[in-house]
């Protein structure tokens, strides 16, 4: 168990050796998330006040995906150098005595996510959300238009939807209720049925929305965090995910009713578009595939909550959209002009 406590003599540690013999460690505090374990930290001298956060993966567990975070540091050197918001890596070790896992240690950046969800129901007007929105459909074309190539033709083999298709395919049996593969199956095969002949191939984020992105209180981007399920493949994901998160009808009741960040999904892709300086081809066919992914994501979460074998609560309100993100997916399929 990696908690507060027990980092800080390792922190302390590693700035004596590390990083300043001369500074003091000051406060710690957890980061939120989902995947791997995330704290942000001070650093303290006699003039100055330095913010850094560590990432760790999960102790004892197949680094593999998310919880490989070291395969993260190749892919943020490449997008800070090419001039992307995200936080640079100061520091990166397999060495376990550091830690007792894997770590890297980047800076702090300023700014806070445009929070998607309130409990108590309040949404933001519209006009309010596009200066957020339109920054950052902007800053998610330039990460798009990225020489990958240059120096992460290496990093990871490149990945095409009907491969993801069929890695999910193998979690659909652990989705939590009975009715869930099998709605999931059919999603899968009419997406396999109509998948487009080529795509923008490219750096993808793979959970591109509000939480992830820090914002200034002008709208601007500070920073584009949590990489852990990027890769290399179809770059059209990444609008089609922003697009679902947004969008009030690949939800369930219970989602809609906290939604904060809502805007017409025509407007949204016309603002990357113009970024991007290109059409965007097969938009709904890819925002069915996002419906897919992320309700297969949800189901098989729920199972491992439920299961005891990963404590999440928040998994039982999300589950709920699972058969609602599967038929939106359908229904895109068959109007894609409703994308």
């Amino acid at each position: 168990m990696i908690d507060r406590e027990t980092i800080r003599p390792r922190l302390q540690r590693w700035i004596t050796e590390v990083h300043d013999p001369a500074a003091e460690l000051g406060e710690v505090w957890a980061l939120p998330g989902h995947a791997g374990l995330s704290f942000g930290f001070e650093v303290r001298r006699a003039d100055d006040v330095e913010k850094l956060v560590i990432r760790l993966a999960p102790p004892g567990v197949r680094r593999k995906g998310n919880t490989d975070v070291l395969r993260q540091v190749p892919l943020l050197k490449s997008l800070d150098r090419a001039g992307i918001p995200v936080a640079a890596v100061l520091w990166n070790s397999p060495d376990e005595s550091w830690f007792d896992t894997d770590a890297y240690i980047q800076r702090f950046l300023t700014g806070g996510p445009l929070d998607m969800a309130n409990a108590q129901g309040e949404k933001l007007p519209e006009a309010d959300v596009r200066p957020y929105l339109a920054n950052a459909a902007r800053v998610l074309a330039s990460i798009h238009s990225v020489d990958w190539r240059a120096d992460l033709a290496e990093w990871e083999p490149v990945k095409l939807p009907e491969q993801d298709i069929e890695f999910w395919r193998t979690l659909q049996p652990k989705m939590a209720e009975p009715h869930m593969p099998p709605a999931a199956d059919a999603l899968a095969d009419a997406l396999l049925a109509s998948k487009p002949k080529d795509y923008p191939i490219g750096v993808f984020h793979g959970d591109f929305h509000t939480n992830n992105v820090l914002f200034e209180d002008d709208a601007s981007i500070s920073g584009v965090v949590d990489w852990e399920i990027s890769g290399i493949g179809s770059q059209t994901l990444d609008i089609a995910w922003l697009s679902m998160m947004t969008d009030l009808a690949c939800w369930a009741p219970n989602k809609q009713a906290i939604m904060r960040v809502v805007v017409d999904p025509a407007w949204l892709l016309a603002q990357y578009q113009e970024a991007l300086g290109r059409e965007v081809r097969d938009a709904a066919w890819h925002k069915a595939y996002a419906c897919y992914r992320f309700g297969v994501i949800t189901g098989f979460n729920l199972y491992l909550h439920r299961s005891g074998k990963r404590d999440d609560p928040h998994w039982e309100d999300a589950g709920e959209s699972t058969i609602p993100l599967f038929d939106r997916g359908q229904h895109l399929l068959a109007h894609p002009e409703d994308f």
